[in-house]
């Protein structure tokens, strides 16, 4: 893989990064880093949550006698995930809210992943202006990090975040920092965040596209997303998406979830094709754009939502109700819902929702997940 250069940071950058938050366990972790670095994927972006609170040691695991080959990233946040805050909570990241409590956290990482030091510390799930303006205020987060900054434990700063193109922007501008690499959603089915990304592009900001599978949707198995790869050129959907986001004018890197060593492969192969041209990545937003026009609200999976107290899986009953909305996925979907409710898995079952609304208060894409729980039961298939 070409790597790109990162001015603000002299970073060389593969196109294609890895993201730890879906480790399956620590021997398919290991393997699956080990396997990125060696196809030359340099950039791993970690955080205290992921994994269930496992994935900063399981990368430091595989780092092991490896760590210069490696841009590691962590990070925290004031926020609660949601829009909103929380009160600290070192083992998920959330409600670091001084300067103190950052200090804390970045050497909290530190140790976890086994680094004396990192490449880039990163406020973390700057969704809305109220956490922006926390992590700003005096002898909050970003001072902490400044100061850690200064005495060398972290070489850069960045920002991710889930809002909107001008909610970025804004961040950008009025922060006393200016950040020197932003993470954001972007995917083929939502360039919404396109002129964030030119903005950065003008000031020489890096910027790392998550999500570029939809949160892993564009990767499920699919005819109709088979055909409109085909039509791109490319062998298959995620191949498809991979090109059109990691070669988006501006975009530094695509960020891919990734669990085991042949995701490695399959997005190295991608990255190896080079861009889609132009009207190929055109005419793919159009299509799936008018694919999900039924879809309003579109899950990315991230699983910011926590844990339901009835034990519902929402991320995989919101990906679902997605696809039982789009005519040409609908048999699709509901074949394979009916499968695993006879096997028994469980958590499947909107119906059970109680609209507690807790998830809602932490989702940073802002999704009324109790309203469309209530809206998927009209659409959910029984059992076979």
């Amino acid at each position: 893989m070409q790597r790109r250069l990162l001015a603000r940071t002299g970073w060389e950058v593969a196109p294609l990064g890895f993201g730890c938050m879906r480790f399956h366990d620590e021997e398919t972790a290991i393997a699956a880093v080990h396997a990125a670095l060696d196809a030359g994927v340099n950039y791993f972006d970690v955080a205290p949550l992921y994994g269930g609170g496992s994935a900063e040691v399981r990368l430091g695991k595989a780092l092991v006698g490896r760590r210069a080959e490696a841009i590691v990233t962590a990070k925290s946040s004031p926020g609660n995930g949601g829009d909103g805050l929380c009160e600290a909570n070192p083992v998920t990241g959330f409600g670091i809210r001084t300067a103190d409590q950052a200090r804390a956290q970045i050497e909290r990482s530190m140790r976890l992943l086994g680094v004396d030091h990192l490449d880039m510390y990163q406020l973390w799930a700057c969704h809305s202006p109220l956490i922006f303006e926390e992590a700003l205020r005096p002898g909050g987060f970003l001072a902490g990090v400044l100061k850690a900054h200064a005495e060398g434990l972290c070489d850069q700063i960045g920002l991710t975040t889930h809002g909107s193109a001008a909610d970025i922007i804004r961040f950008l501008r009025e922060s006393p920092y200016e950040f020197d690499l932003v993470t954001l959603p972007f995917h083929p089915q939502n360039t919404s965040r396109a002129p964030a990304v030119a903005y950065c592009l003008e000031r020489g900001i890096g910027v790392v596209a998550m999500n570029p599978l939809a949160g892993g949707r564009f990767a499920q198995p699919s005819s109709l997303l088979q055909r409109l790869a085909g039509e791109a050129g490319c062998a298959t959907f995620v191949e498809a998406a991979l090109r059109a986001v990691a070669f988006w004018p501006g975009i530094t890197c695509a960020l891919n979830g990734i669990t085991f060593a042949d995701h490695v492969a399959q997005g190295v192969a991608a990255m190896g094709e080079g861009p889609l041209p132009a009207t190929a990545v055109t005419r793919l937003t159009a299509a799936l754009d008018e694919v999900y026009q039924n879809v309003r609200h579109f899950c990315t999976g991230c699983g910011y939502c926590g844990e339901c107290p009835v034990g519902l899986q929402i991320p995989e009953i919101l990906a679902s109700y997605s696809h039982l909305l789009v005519p040409s996925l609908c048999d699709e979907a509901a074949s394979e819902l009916r499968a695993l409710l006879a096997a028994g898995v469980g958590g499947l079952d909107p119906s059970v929702c109680e609209a507690c609304q807790r998830c809602e208060e932490q989702c940073p894409n802002k999704l009324p997940i109790a309203s469309l729980m209530r809206e998927a039961v009209a659409l959910w298939p029984a059992a076979d």
